[in-house]
C-alpha cells in the first residue's frame, strides 16, 4: 500500500473551513447571514495565517503550535454549531477574541483580563483550542469558573468534590449571594470559609446563623463596610415602609458603585423583591376585588422610587390591574414635572423592564406622553439601542420594541423617531459586522413599516401565511371535527365566567351538553361538528380545579383527541397552568387573561403556526363570551374566521357602551400581534417580505 501523504497546514485549514461552513449552512435558517458569514470566515482565517507567520523572529515551533490552535479553533467551533451550542451570530465575537488571546500568547503576554467579557460557552471554546499551549489549565479553569458561577445552585456540589480549586474563594462569592444557608451549612467547605479574606463573604457567613437572617442579608456588605450595624436595621425593621425604604436607598447608592461588592448586589435586589412581595404585591393581587383605596392602601405613603422598584422587581407576579393601579400612583407624583425625572432617581436601574412593561400594558404612549418630545426621544433611543448585545435575551427584546408600535403609531412624531432610531442601529450594526443586531433591526423595519402602512400586511401574508384570516380547515381533524379546550378556575371569578360560558349554548336545536365528574362535553349539532371540553370550576383552594384539568387531559390524550383551539378563562396568574394544555395541534389560543400577549414567545415555542388572541390589559368576560360566541357561530355555519370582518362585528356590538369599547379595544387579533411577527419572520428561514 502506497502511504497518503499528510495534509499541509494550508490544506487541513481549507477543509476544517469547508466542514464549518457546511454545518452553519446546515443549521442556520438565516440565508442573508450564512451568504455574509462566508466570505467573512475566509478572509478572518487567511488574516491570521498571515499575522502567525509574518513575525520572521518569532520560532517556528511557536507559529506551527499557533496554526494548530486555528485549527483547533475551527474545528471545535463547527463541531458547537452543529450540536447547537453555538449561535452563528456569536462567531464574529468568538473569531475576535480567538485573535487577541491568540496573539497574547504568541509573544507570552497576559490573558486573563481578555477572558472577562466572554460567555461559559465561548470560554470553553477558546480554552479548547489553546489546549497544546501550558497556558491551557488556567485557561479551562476561567471556563469551568464561569460555566459554574453560571448556575450557582451546583456551586456547592461542585466545591464539595474540588475544595482545592483554582477559583473557589470566588465561586464560594457567588454561593454565598445565591443561597447562604446552603454553602454555610456544607460540611465539605467549611475549611474553605474558615480561611476566606473577603470581608463581605465572612459577614455573609455570619449573618447566615442568625434567627434574622433575612433581614440582615440585603446589608451585608454595608455592615461589613461599618456603614451601618444588625442593630439599627433591626430597628428599622419595626416600621416597614421605613425598612423597604432603606434597601430601596441601598439598592440607589450600590448602583453608582464599581468594585469588589458589587456582585452582592443581587443580595439586596433580592431582598426588594422578597419584601416587595411579601409587603406589597400579595396584598394588592389578593384583594384584586376590594375598592382601590383598600386594596392599594400599603402603597399610600411610598415614594416614587419604592413604587418604581415594586414594578419592576415584581412584574411575573403582578396581576394586570395591579401594575395598573401602582403605574397609576407612580405618574401621581410626576403631576406637573417630567417623568423622565424618574431614571434619575434610580439611575436607569431596571429601565428597559419598565419600558418593557409600560409597553406589554400599553401605557408606553401615555408615559412618553408626560415629558417632553426631546426627552421621550431619549428614552426610545435608549430603549432600541443594543438589543444584538446578548443572543439569549436579543429576541427577546426585539418583540418588546415591537410591541410599542402600535401603542405610538398614532403618535406621527414618536412613529418617525422610532423608525430613525431602528435605521441608526441596523446601520451600526452593519458597519460593526454585527450580524445577529442586523437581522433583529432589519426585521423591525419591515414589521413598523407594516404597521405604518396599516392595510399593506399582505406582503407579511406571502412570507409567514394569512394571518387575516384562520381557515376553518385548518381546524379540522381527520374526522372533520373541531376540538376546543376551555379551560376555567376555581376562584369566583371562575365560577361566574362558567355560568355564563354555559349560557353560550342554551339552545338544544344547535348544541348538546353532556356532564362528567369534574368536566362538561359540548356538541354541535351538525355533521363537521365543534366539540368543546371544559373542565368544571371546582374549589382552587383545594386545587380541585387543576385536578379536574388533569382529569380532562388524560381523558383527551387516551381518546387521541387533539385540541386545534385552547381558550383560558382565568386570571393571568393562572395562565402558566393552561399552557399545560398547549400542544402543537393548537391553531388558536385565545387568552382572556389580563396580559396574554406578555406569554407569546412560550406559546410560539410550542406551537409555531398558532395564532393568538390577547388582551394586553383587562380581560373579562363581558368580551370574552361575546368572542367565544361569534368564533362558534362562524364554525358553526362552516366559514373561516375572518379576525377584520369578526373585529368589526364586534366593535359595532359594543359601540353602544363606552368602557365595554374601550376593553375590547385592549384585544389583540391575531392579524395585529406584531410582536408576534417578529418572533415568526425571525424563525422563518426567509426573512425578506
Amino acid at each position: 500500500m502506497v502511504a497518503q501523504t499528510p495534509l499541509s497546514p494550508a490544506t487541513q485549514l481549507k477543509e476544517e473551513q469547508k466542514k464549518l461552513l457546511h454545518n452553519i449552512n446546515i443549521i442556520s435558517i438565516d440565508s442573508a447571514i450564512v451568504r455574509r458569514l462566508t466570505p467573512f470566515i475566509q478572509s478572518q482565517v487567511d488574516s491570521i495565517r498571515l499575522f502567525i507567520y509574518a513575525d520572521k523572529a518569532l520560532p517556528a515551533a511557536e507559529k506551527e503550535k499557533a496554526e494548530q490552535s486555528l485549527l483547533f479553533f475551527l474545528n471545535e467551533m463547527g463541531e458547537n454549531i452543529l450540536k447547537q451550542k453555538m449561535d452563528v451570530y456569536d462567531i464574529p465575537g468568538a473569531i475576535g477574541s480567538y485573535k487577541n488571546i491568540l496573539k497574547a500568547l504568541m509573544y507570552h503576554r497576559s490573558f486573563t483580563g481578555m477572558m472577562t467579557a466572554p460567555g461559559p460557552r465561548r470560554s470553553q471554546l477558546l480554552a479548547r483550542a489553546f489546549r497544546q499551549y501550558k497556558d491551557f489549565p488556567l485557561l479551562d479553569d476561567i471556563a469551568v469558573y464561569k460555566r459554574i458561577a453560571s448556575t450557582p445552585e451546583f456551586i456547592v456540589q461542585f466545591l464539595e468534590n474540588q475544595p482545592g480549586f483554582r477559583y473557589a474563594d470566588s465561586l464560594m462569592i457567588y454561593a454565598a449571594v445565591y443561597d447562604p444557608l446552603k454553602l454555610t451549612s456544607s460540611s465539605g467547605l467549611q475549611n474553605n470559609i474558615r480561611h476566606t479574606k473577603n470581608i463581605y463573604l465572612q459577614q455573609i457567613v455570619a449573618l447566615a446563623g442568625d434567627k434574622n437572617a433575612k433581614e440582615l442579608l440585603p446589608f451585608a456588605t454595608q455592615i461589613a463596610e461599618n456603614g451601618i450595624t444588625a442593630d439599627s436595621v433591626l430597628k428599622i425593621r419595626m416600621d416597614v415602609t421605613k425598612y423597604f425604604q432603606l434597601m430601596v436607598d441601598r439598592l440607589k447608592e450600590s448602583g453608582g458603585r464599581n468594585n469588589s461588592a458589587d456582585i452582592f448586589r443581587q443580595l439586596i435586589r433580592n431582598g426588594v423583591k422578597e419584601k416587595s412581595l411579601s409587603f406589597y404585591v400579595n396584598h394588592i393581587n389578593d384583594q384584586h376585588s376590594a375598592a382601590d383605596a383598600i386594596r392599594f392602601a400599603p402603597v399610600k405613603d411610598l415614594r416614587p422610587e419604592d413604587i418604581y422598584y415594586i414594578i419592576t422587581s415584581c412584574g411575573d407576579e403582578l396581576y394586570t390591574s395591579s401594575y395598573l393601579g401602582l403605574y397609576k400612583r407612580l405618574m401621581a407624583h410626576f403631576k406637573g414635572q417630567s417623568a423622565d425625572s424618574l431614571f434619575s432617581i434610580v439611575q436607569y436601574d431596571n429601565f428597559r423592564t419598565f419600558m418593557r412593561m409600560a409597553a406589554n400594558y400599553n401605557v408606553l404612549a401615555n408615559f412618553l406622553s408626560s415629558m417632553s418630545q426631546e426627552k421621550a426621544a431619549e428614552l426610545l433611543k435608549r430603549f432600541i439601542y443594543g438589543i444584538e448585545t446578548d443572543t439569549h435575551s436579543g429576541l427577546e427584546k426585539a418583540m418588546d420594541i415591537a410591541d410599542a408600535f402600535t401603542g405610538l403609531d398614532s403618535v406621527a412624531w414618536v412613529s418617525d423617531q422610532i423608525q430613525n432610531e431602528l435605521r441608526s442601529n441596523l446601520h451600526r450594526c452593519q458597519s460593526g459586522q454585527q450580524y445577529f443586531g442586523m437581522r433583529l433591526y432589519s426585521i423591525l423595519l419591515q414589521v413598523l413599516d407594516l404597521v405604518r402602512q396599516k392595510n399593506s400586511f399582505n406582503k407579511l401574508w406571502a412570507t409567514l401565511g394569512n394571518y387575516e384570516i384562520l381557515e376553518r380547515k385548518a381546524l379540522q381533524n381527520k374526522k372533520a371535527e373541531i376540538i376546543q379546550l376551555v379551560l376555567f378556575y376555581g376562584d369566583d371569578d371562575g365560577i361566574a365566567s362558567f355560568s355564563n360560558f354555559k349560557k353560550l349554548f342554551i339552545d338544544t336545536s344547535k348544541w348538546e351538553i353532556s356532564k362528567r365528574t369534574s368536566w362538561i362535553k359540548i356538541r354541535s349539532r351538525s355533521d363537521e361538528p365543534v366539540i368543546i371540553y371544559a373542565n368544571l370550576p371546582l374549589d382552587n383552594k383545594e386545587e380541585l380545579d387543576l385536578k379536574a384539568q388533569d382529569s380532562l387531559f388524560d381523558f383527551l390524550k387516551q381518546q387521541s383527541e387533539e385540541p386545534s383551539v385552547l381558550i383560558h378563562r382565568g386570571h393571568s396568574y393562572h395562565l402558566s397552568n393552561t399552557l399545560k394544555g398547549l400542544t402543537p395541534s393548537v391553531k388558536l389560543a385565545i387568552l382572556g387573561s389580563c396580559g396574554g400577549s406578555n406569554n407569546a414567545i412560550s406559546i410560539a415555542s410550542i406551537s409555531p403556526d398558532v395564532q393568538i388572541i390577547a388582551s394586553k390589559k383587562t380581560g373579562t368576560k363581558s368580551i370574552n363570551d361575546p368572542l367565544i360566541d361569534i368564533i362558534n357561530e362562524s364554525l358553526q355555519n362552516k366559514r373561516d374566521l375572518n379576525w377584520s370582518a369578526l373585529w368589526d362585528e364586534l366593535t359595532s356590538r359594543f359601540a353602544k357602551d363606552e368602557s365595554t369599547l374601550n376593553l375590547f379595544n385592549e384585544y389583540i387579533p391575531p392579524s395585529k400581534n406584531v410582536s408576534l411577527f417578529v418572533l415568526k419572520l425571525f424563525n422563518h428561514s426567509n426573512r425578506t417580505l
